[in-house]
Formats: structure tokens, C-alpha cells, sequence
């Protein structure tokens, strides 16, 4: 994906996000335990106003707290159009700082973007209603945590002898793309980009397997053959 179609998918999401939650404000969200509708709004809109400035390249950030009610939307919305700008005006080849080191400026608008379709999707689900993530958003969504979300936060949780998931998206896709397998060692995790034989497998849709492996859904929709335990470890250890 470019940067035009992470934008457009962020402001889709952010959109839906926004509308659904915004009717919704005192609904518990489920995935996020003890937040509300309201609190997941002025959670992305402190995030937008932060991005924005981390992308602006300003380091003493100080963003002001979410209004209650109903003006939380509108909040929200404005810091959106404030992310929105900041990215535009940023070199598309740049390399640009972020929490995870510096990195290609793509980096802001990805992360951006899966952070919007994760909370649309919380959002959703509190209401009792769910649409997947994009497809091609979410197989970036999958190595984007596998690549940049893990290796920051450590795998400490997720440390084992050797033991094997096998993730296998059945989108249609061309031979050879949307399959990893990831294995726990002494070290944490270490993931490939490969068809192998796990002792757990996963197969179904990207956007089920990313919501799986961010703890928004569980594997029921999925077709699941072998170990389960080692993904009921998985989401023991990769909360929101």
C-alpha cells in the first residue's frame, strides 16, 4: 500500500469509528476492558494529536485531555484533520523518527491507519456489530506486528522450546503471500514468511487472523487444526 491508500483507509475507518462510537458513548467496549465508548474516542483523538506532533517532528508533546460528552467527537474528529496534515506535508521517502526508532516515513501513515481499523473494529463490536479489516491493510497489519509491535515491546510471555504456529490466509492471493509461521524460542518469537507445518494452524480470511492475533476476536472463526493451547498463550500474552 501507498501513502494515498493508507490515508484513504484511515479516514474510512476513523469515519466509522467515529460515527458508530459516537452514538454509543456510555456502551462498554469489550475488547478493551473497562473503557467505555467515550473513553475509546478521546483515546484516539490524544493519539491523532500525538502522531501529528511526533510527525511534525516535535519532541516536547503535551496534549490536552479529552472533552467529556458528546464533544468528544468533534475533538476527536479535529485531531484527525490534524494527523491528516501533518502526514500530507511529510516527505513520502524521509526517514522519520518514531517510538520504534527511526524509520521510512511510511511508517506513521501504516501505523495510523491499523490503529484506526482496530478501534473502528472495538467500536463495532460494542454496538454488537463487526465488517472485517481490508485485506490487503491487514496482512500489513499482521507483519507490522510481527516486525515492528513485538520486537519493541519484548516477547517475554511468549518464550518456549521450539513450539510452532502457522498462520495461512485464504484470501485470494498470489502463490506464496499471506503465510507465516511463527515460533517461540528461548528468545521469544521469530517469524517467517513461509508455508511450513506448525504444531498449531490457522487458516482463514487476513482480517480474521488479525483480529485473532490482536485479541479482538477469538478462533472460532477460523479453522484451527492441532495444538490450541499455544494460542490461548498467544492471547494471554498480547493484549491490547
Amino acid at each position: 500500500m501507498d501513502r494515498t491508500r493508507y490515508l484513504d483507509s484511515l479516514r474510512a475507518d476513523a469515519d466509522l469509528l467515529l460515527r458508530t462510537a459516537g452514538g454509543a458513548l456510555d456502551r462498554p467496549v469489550p475488547t478493551c476492558p473497562g473503557w467505555s465508548c467515550e473513553r475509546l474516542v478521546g483515546h484516539v483523538g490524544r493519539v491523532w494529536r500525538w502522531t501529528a506532533a511526533w510527525v511534525r517532528g516535535e519532541r516536547d508533546i503535551q496534549v490536552e485531555r479529552a472533552p467529556a460528552g458528546d464533544a468528544v467527537v468533534a475533538w476527536a474528529r479535529a485531531g484527525l484533520d490534524e494527523l491528516v496534515a501533518a502526514i500530507e506535508a511529510t516527505d513520502p521517502e524521509a526517514e522519520v523518527d518514531t517510538w520504534a526508532g527511526p524509520q521510512p516515513a511510511m511508517f506513521w501513515p501504516r501505523r495510523m491507519a491499523i490503529e484506526a481499523a482496530l478501534h473502528r473494529v472495538d467500536a463495532q463490536l460494542a454496538v454488537g456489530e463487526r465488517t472485517p479489516v481490508d485485506t490487503a491493510l491487514a496482512l500489513e497489519a499482521i507483519d507490522e506486528l510481527f516486525t515492528v509491535i513485538l520486537p519493541w515491546r519484548g516477547t517475554p510471555d511468549l518464550r518456549g522450546d521450539g513450539e510452532t504456529i502457522h498462520l495461512h490466509a485464504t484470501d485470494d492471493l498470489p502463490a506464496g503471500e499471506g503465510e507465516w509461521l511463527v515460533t517461540l524460542g528461548a528468545d521469544g518469537v521469530a517469524v517467517e514468511r513461509t508455508h511450513a507445518k506448525g504444531d498449531v494452524a490457522v487458516r482463514g480470511p487476513a482480517s480474521e487472523l488479525v483480529l485473532l492475533l490482536w485479541n479482538r476476536t477469538g478462533p472460532e472463526r477460523c479453522e484451527v487444526f492441532g495444538d490450541r493451547s499455544l494460542l490461548d498463550r498467544w492471547r494471554r500474552a498480547v493484549t491490547v
